[in-house]
């Protein structure tokens, strides 16, 4: 079975779909754009990632960078909700928690590929002290 790096690597293009709240079913809708790209020598992808939305237009944006390393495969992603970037290692697979004082809030970020061309990237986040609960899920597939 090959591992979720590979499976975007093999998979690039530009990825669309539904951006939900699975706490708010019947929340706002927005629409996910992520633009994924592999690294040079299959070590990883870049991945461009937007959430938009009929009434507020651009509502996230953020650049991340998927890739194997000597210490395993880390996230480093840079997004519109804080002016740092963070590094986060992946605890299971495709999940990559923040450790303390790895971002300015608590968050964690799930990544799946169940088949090629399909990816899921949930977000889950809370207030300092607070449990993290999921609240951005973007089911999205390739489209070219």
């Amino acid at each position: 079975m090959t591992d979720l790096v590979e499976r975007l690597v093999a998979n690039p293009g530009l990825y669309t779909g539904p951006q939900a709240d699975p706490a708010d079913p019947d929340g706002p809708k927005s629409v996910a754009r992520i633009t994924v790209t592999p690294l040079p020598g299959g070590a990883g992808v870049s991945m461009a990632y937007e959430v938009l939305s009929a009434e507020n237009g651009v509502v996230h944006q953020e650049h991340s960078v998927l890739a194997r390393t000597p210490r395993g495969v880390v996230l480093v992603t840079a997004h519109t909700h804080a002016d740092v970037a963070a590094v986060l290692f992946e605890t299971e697979p495709g999940m990559f928690p923040a450790g303390d004082g790895d971002s300015p809030f608590p968050m964690a970020i799930r990544l799946e590929a169940p088949e090629p061309g399909h990816l899921i990237y949930s977000w889950s986040y809370g207030r300092p002290g607070e449990p993290l609960v999921v609240r951005d899920v973007g089911t999205v597939r390739v489209s070219t």
